[in-house]
C-alpha cells in the first residue's frame, strides 16, 4: 500500500481517514469472529473508481440478501478520491477494497445491527504486463469440492476459494476453475468466465457464482459488436471442447487462458482480449 506526505498507510474507517496502525476494529467484530461481511475490489485510474455505481449496487444486493446495513456516506465518490489522494495513489492505477461487516453482535442468526463496520483500503496495483498476458493463464480444474452457496456474494467466507487457488498454484498452474455441488460450472478463484465453443460465445450459468461485473460490460461490448453471448449450464466437458477461455474481473479486465488441465487453448484470443480489455476500461473511465 502507498502512503501518505508522513508516510503513513491510511484507511477509511466507520467515516475517519486513519493511518492503518491508529485504525481499531473490535476482536469481536462478527467479520473477524465468522466472516460474517461482504466486500468488493474496485480498480482506480486517475484518482476515480471505474465502475463505482455497479460496484455499489452489487454490494447493496448482497448487503440486503444478508441483512446487512452500509453506513452512510454522503458522497462515495469525494471519499474513495480522497482515500487514493492520501495514499499518494492519485495518479496511479491502484486497487481499491470496500469492506461491511456486520459489527459486533451477541444475537444468533444474522441480526440486523445499526452498528456495521466499513472499511475501505487502496493499494497500488500492477497488471499483469502484457507479455504475460499474451502467456496467458494456466488453469486447473478444481475437483477437491465445490463452489459454496455464497459464492453468489462476495462474502468474507472466502477460504474455499482461497484453498482452491492455493491446490492450482501447487501444480503450477494460475487459478482454479470451480465447479458447484452438481458439477456444473460456476467461475473461478478470482473470476468470471467467458469462452468460445465453434465461433460461439457463451458464459457458464450457475446459482453459485459471483454476478460478474466485467462479464456484464463484456457482454454489452460484444453485443455492440453484432455479438451475442449465451448463458449456458455447462459441465468439464463443455470446458474441455471450448477453443478460448478467458478469465474477468474488475482489476485485470481480461486474461486469455492458455491450457486447462495441461491440454492447451487451440485460441487463446489474445488480441482480441486486448482490443475488448482497452475498451471496456476507457468505458469506465468515461462513465465517471
Amino acid at each position: 500500500m502507498a502512503a501518505d506526505l508522513n508516510g503513513r498507510q491510511m484507511v477509511f474507517l466507520d467515516g475517519q481517514f486513519l493511518a492503518v496502525d491508529e485504525a481499531r476494529i473490535s476482536p469481536l467484530d462478527r467479520g473477524f469472529l465468522y466472516g460474517d461481511g461482504v466486500f468488493t475490489t474496485m480498480r482506480a485510474e486517475g484518482g476515480q473508481v471505474l465502475y463505482l455505481s455497479e460496484h455499489l449496487e452489487r454490494l447493496g444486493r448482497s448487503l440486503r440478501d444478508l441483512r446487512l446495513r452500509l453506513p452512510v456516506v454522503d458522497d462515495w465518490e469525494v471519499v474513495l478520491a480522497e482515500l487514493l489522494r492520501r495514499n499518494s495513489l492519485a495518479e496511479r492505477v491502484a486497487a481499491v477494497k470496500m469492506i461491511v461487516t456486520r459489527g459486533c453482535s451477541v444475537l444468533p442468526g444474522l441480526p440486523r445491527t445499526g452498528a456495521s463496520t466499513l472499511v475501505i483500503y487502496a493499494a497500488a496495483y500492477f497488471p499483469p504486463p502484457a507479455a504475460s498476458r499474451r502467456e496467458g493463464y494456466r488453469l486447473r480444474i478444481a475437483r477437491d469440492g465445490f463452489a459454496p452457496p455464497f459464492s453468489r456474494y462476495k462474502s468474507l467466507n472466502y477460504l474455499y476459494h482461497l484453498a482452491a487457488r492455493q491446490a492450482a498454484l501447487d501444480e503450477d498452474a494460475d487459478d482454479a476453475v470451480l465447479l458447484d455441488c452438481q458439477g456444473r460450472v460456476s467461475e473461478t478463484t478470482i473470476g468470471s468466465l467467458l469462452l468460445k465453443t465453434h465461433g460461439n460465445w457463451w458464459t457458464p450459468e450457475s446459482p453459485f457464482q459471483l454476478p460478474g461485473i466485467t462479464l456484464r460490460g463484456m457482454m454489452k461490448l460484444l453485443k455492440e459488436e453484432g455479438l451475442g453471448v449465451e448463458w449456458r449450464t455447462a459441465g468439464e466437458a463443455d470446458l474441455v471442447s471450448a477453443e478460448t477461455i478467458w478469465v474477468l474481473n474488475s482489476l485485470m479486465g481480461i486474461m486469455p487462458a492458455s491450457q486447462l488441465d495441461q491440454h492447451p487453448l487451440a485460441e487463446p484470443g489474445w488480441e482480441e482480449a486486448e482490443r475488448l480489455r482497452e475498451r471496456f476500461f476507457a468505458r469506465g473511465r468515461e462513465k465517471r
